[in-house]
């Protein structure tokens, strides 16, 4: 792969994963199932969800707890960090990043000073489809922090 097919392969796996965590943060993540294969893996820490269908129930699980919660308002940002990515074939590539991940109950401006509430590495396998673009086939988040 030249340089160019690098930086183009690199750029439209970061803006797969920016818009992915641009929906949770901005939607709630009512679309985020949409990131997927049909038979796609999310992975936090040892929680696992195994296609579209269970990763929409995650997110709308996500979004009960922030409405049932003493604010029905929450505030999240998802920041990514450190992004690699290699083509491991035509149409297949891995991503490895940072995710942190800060919230607040409250609506922004959160005045907090606490650090983020999770720090993970982030390893995808991405897979092309000619009709849709770039969709994860697992986005995993392991941890650290």
């Amino acid at each position: 792969m030249n340089t160019r097919d690098e930086v183009e392969l690199w750029h439209a796996l970061y803006c797969l994963e920016s818009r992915y965590w641009h929906e949770v943060d901005c939607n709630g993540g009512s679309n985020a199932h949409e990131f997927y294969v049909p038979d796609g893996l999310m992975v936090v820490g040892h929680n696992r969800f195994e296609g579209r269908d269970k990763i929409r129930e995650f997110y709308q699980w996500r979004q009960r707890q922030a409405t049932t919660a003493i604010s029905s308002v929450k505030t999240t940002r998802h920041l990514i960090n450190n992004l690699f990515v290699e083509s491991s074939d035509e149409g297949q590539a891995k991503v490895l990043g940072i995710v942190s991940f800060y919230g607040a109950a409250v609506r922004a401006p959160a005045p907090q000073c606490k650090p983020p509430m999770l720090v993970a590495d982030l390893l995808n396998e991405c897979v092309l489809d000619g009709d849709i673009g770039w969709q994860f086939k697992s986005h995993t988040l392991q941890p650290v922090f």
